[in-house]
Protein backbone atom coordinates (compact mmCIF):
# COMPACT_ATOMS: atom_id res chain seq x y z
CA UNK A 1 0.00 0.00 0.00
CA UNK A 2 1.28 3.23 -1.27
CA UNK A 3 -0.19 6.74 -0.34
CA UNK A 4 -0.83 9.08 -3.09
CA UNK A 5 1.65 11.57 -2.70
CA UNK A 6 4.53 8.52 -2.40
CA UNK A 7 3.28 7.79 -5.70
CA UNK A 8 3.43 11.41 -6.66
CA UNK A 9 6.67 11.52 -5.90
CA UNK A 10 8.24 8.49 -7.05
CA UNK A 11 7.04 9.43 -10.53
CA UNK A 12 8.41 12.67 -10.28
CA UNK A 13 11.17 11.56 -9.74
CA UNK A 14 12.04 11.00 -13.50
CA UNK A 15 12.32 14.29 -14.21
CA UNK A 16 15.57 14.04 -12.85
CA UNK A 17 17.27 11.36 -15.16
CA UNK A 18 15.22 13.03 -18.27
CA UNK A 19 17.25 16.29 -16.90
CA UNK A 20 20.39 14.44 -16.89
CA UNK A 21 19.44 12.71 -20.07
CA UNK A 22 18.93 16.39 -21.90
CA UNK A 23 22.42 18.07 -20.13
CA UNK A 24 24.20 15.25 -22.20
CA UNK A 25 22.44 15.74 -25.52
CA UNK A 26 23.18 19.81 -25.37
CA UNK A 27 26.60 19.17 -24.04
CA UNK A 28 27.53 16.70 -27.12
CA UNK A 29 25.93 19.47 -29.45
CA UNK A 30 28.04 21.66 -27.88
CA UNK A 31 31.11 19.47 -28.39
CA UNK A 32 30.45 18.97 -31.95
CA UNK A 33 29.67 22.70 -32.75
CA UNK A 34 32.67 23.47 -31.31
CA UNK A 35 34.71 20.72 -32.50
CA UNK A 36 33.31 22.03 -35.50
CA UNK A 37 33.94 25.24 -35.47
CA UNK A 38 37.61 24.29 -34.36
CA UNK A 39 37.97 21.63 -37.72
CA UNK A 40 36.35 23.99 -40.47
CA UNK A 41 36.36 27.64 -39.20
CA UNK A 42 38.23 30.34 -41.41
CA UNK A 43 41.74 31.22 -39.72
CA UNK A 44 41.88 34.72 -37.96
CA UNK A 45 43.92 36.77 -35.52
CA UNK A 46 41.99 38.22 -32.58
CA UNK A 47 43.13 40.73 -30.53
CA UNK A 48 42.70 40.44 -26.81
CA UNK A 49 41.20 43.72 -25.65
CA UNK A 50 40.65 42.39 -21.98
CA UNK A 51 41.23 39.25 -19.94
CA UNK A 52 40.22 38.38 -16.53
CA UNK A 53 41.45 35.93 -14.52
CA UNK A 54 40.49 35.37 -11.05
CA UNK A 55 43.09 34.89 -8.20
CA UNK A 56 40.33 33.18 -6.00
CA UNK A 57 39.57 29.36 -6.12
CA UNK A 58 36.08 30.02 -4.86
CA UNK A 59 35.37 32.55 -7.64
CA UNK A 60 36.19 30.62 -11.29
CA UNK A 61 34.39 33.03 -13.71
CA UNK A 62 37.12 33.98 -16.05
CA UNK A 63 37.11 35.47 -19.28
CA UNK A 64 38.41 37.24 -22.38
CA UNK A 65 36.83 39.74 -24.84
CA UNK A 66 38.45 39.63 -28.58
CA UNK A 67 38.27 41.41 -31.69
CA UNK A 68 39.00 39.52 -34.86
CA UNK A 69 39.37 41.12 -38.27
CA UNK A 70 37.69 38.88 -40.66
CA UNK A 71 39.38 38.14 -43.96
CA UNK A 72 36.46 39.09 -45.87
CA UNK A 73 36.62 42.70 -43.78
CA UNK A 74 34.02 41.96 -41.07
CA UNK A 75 34.69 43.12 -37.76
CA UNK A 76 33.81 40.66 -35.33
CA UNK A 77 33.56 41.22 -31.38
CA UNK A 78 32.77 39.29 -28.77
CA UNK A 79 32.76 40.14 -24.91
CA UNK A 80 33.17 38.26 -21.89
CA UNK A 81 33.77 34.71 -23.46
CA UNK A 82 34.20 32.63 -20.66
CA UNK A 83 36.99 30.54 -20.17
CA UNK A 84 37.75 27.38 -18.35
CA UNK A 85 39.52 28.22 -15.03
CA UNK A 86 42.56 25.86 -15.57
CA UNK A 87 43.20 27.45 -19.07
CA UNK A 88 42.77 30.81 -18.84
CA UNK A 89 46.18 31.41 -17.37
CA UNK A 90 47.40 30.27 -21.04
CA UNK A 91 46.19 33.70 -22.22
CA UNK A 92 47.86 35.68 -19.58
CA UNK A 93 50.48 38.10 -21.24
CA UNK A 94 49.06 38.01 -25.16
CA UNK A 95 48.20 40.80 -27.47
CA UNK A 96 46.67 38.59 -29.88
CA UNK A 97 45.80 35.09 -30.07
CA UNK A 98 44.63 32.68 -33.31
CA UNK A 99 40.89 31.63 -33.25
CA UNK A 100 38.95 29.69 -36.01
CA UNK A 101 35.39 31.52 -36.98
CA UNK A 102 32.54 29.87 -38.25
CA UNK A 103 29.88 32.52 -38.47
CA UNK A 104 27.22 30.28 -38.68
CA UNK A 105 27.98 28.67 -36.07
CA UNK A 106 26.24 29.21 -32.76
CA UNK A 107 29.59 28.48 -31.46
CA UNK A 108 31.32 30.48 -33.69
CA UNK A 109 34.49 31.14 -32.19
CA UNK A 110 37.28 29.06 -30.70
CA UNK A 111 40.93 29.87 -29.57
CA UNK A 112 43.20 27.80 -31.54
CA UNK A 113 44.77 27.32 -28.49
CA UNK A 114 42.52 26.12 -25.74
CA UNK A 115 39.74 24.64 -28.62
CA UNK A 116 40.84 20.73 -27.98
CA UNK A 117 40.83 21.07 -24.61
CA UNK A 118 37.37 22.89 -24.29
CA UNK A 119 35.57 20.32 -26.65
CA UNK A 120 36.54 17.70 -25.49
CA UNK A 121 35.12 19.21 -22.19
CA UNK A 122 32.12 19.55 -23.30
CA UNK A 123 32.28 15.66 -24.44
CA UNK A 124 33.50 14.42 -21.44
CA UNK A 125 30.51 16.70 -19.55
CA UNK A 126 28.01 14.93 -22.00
CA UNK A 127 29.39 11.18 -21.04
CA UNK A 128 29.31 12.10 -17.24
CA UNK A 129 25.42 13.54 -17.75
CA UNK A 130 24.67 10.21 -20.06
CA UNK A 131 26.09 7.91 -16.93
CA UNK A 132 24.22 9.95 -14.14
CA UNK A 133 21.57 9.67 -16.07
CA UNK A 134 21.29 6.12 -16.92
CA UNK A 135 22.07 5.66 -13.10
CA UNK A 136 19.53 8.18 -11.72
CA UNK A 137 16.96 6.20 -14.01
CA UNK A 138 17.82 2.82 -12.55
CA UNK A 139 17.63 3.97 -9.13
CA UNK A 140 13.73 5.82 -10.06
CA UNK A 141 12.72 2.71 -11.87
CA UNK A 142 14.09 0.60 -8.62
CA UNK A 143 12.33 2.27 -6.53
CA UNK A 144 8.77 2.53 -8.33
CA UNK A 145 9.01 -0.82 -8.64
CA UNK A 146 9.25 -1.48 -5.12
CA UNK A 147 6.54 1.19 -4.48
CA UNK A 148 4.15 -0.97 -6.85
CA UNK A 149 5.38 -4.42 -5.68
CA UNK A 150 5.45 -4.12 -2.58
CA UNK A 151 3.77 -1.07 -1.25
CA UNK A 152 5.61 1.62 0.72
CA UNK A 153 8.37 0.38 3.09
CA UNK A 154 7.10 3.19 5.84
CA UNK A 155 3.70 1.80 5.74
CA UNK A 156 4.49 -2.08 6.70
CA UNK A 157 3.81 -3.48 10.05
CA UNK A 158 6.98 -3.77 11.91
CA UNK A 159 8.56 -7.54 12.27
CA UNK A 160 8.57 -8.81 15.41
Amino acid sequence: MTTPMVRWIARALWLAPALLFALAVYQAWVAYALHRTWTEGIPAVAAITALEISQRMDVTYDYVNLRVHLPDGRLLEREKLSLPHTLAPLLRGRDSVQVRVRPESPEDLVIVDLARAQWRMAAIQAIMSLLGGAVFAFGVGWWNRLLRRQGDPALRAPES
